[in-house]
């Protein structure tokens, strides 16, 4: 059973990371000089997913911490796609585009604590 939850966070977290890619590139104004920025931030902005899909492999034995690990995914990404769908569609503004600077930033803070609690969740043989 834990492997589904193993599986359900990695296709949430990578579907969100296409997410963002996709919302980045409609978005954007292609120029070959900003290519290099453009690269960065979009490495930025899909990182926090990372850890996540990384740590889901550690919770093999702990079906509570796979758990916990989904919820933070959810989370994480939901929190981003409500962040970006608001900047980008719905309150139109100049600096709208900084929300691909510092949503990142909390989407972190949210996967470490995640994955921290998640691992401290005890496992099926404690």
């Amino acid at each position: 059973m834990n492997a589904r939850l193993i599986l359900a966070t990695r296709i949430v977290a990578a579907a969100s990371a296409l997410a963002t890619l996709a919302l980045m590139v409609w978005a954007m104004t292609f120029t070959w000089s900003g290519l290099g920025f453009v690269l960065g931030l979009m490495a930025w902005c899909v990182s926090p997913y990372l850890p996540l899909a990384f740590a889901a492999g550690g919770m093999r034995a702990s079906r509570a911490g796979a758990i916990m690990l989904l919820v933070t995914t959810l989370v994480v990404a939901g929190a981003a796609g409500i962040a970006y769908v608001d900047s980008f569609f719905i309150h139109l503004d100049a600096q709208g585009a900084l929300i691909l600077l510092f949503m990142p930033v909390w989407q972190w803070v949210g996967a470490v604590v995640g994955v921290v609690v998640a691992s401290l969740l005890p496992s099926r043989r404690d």
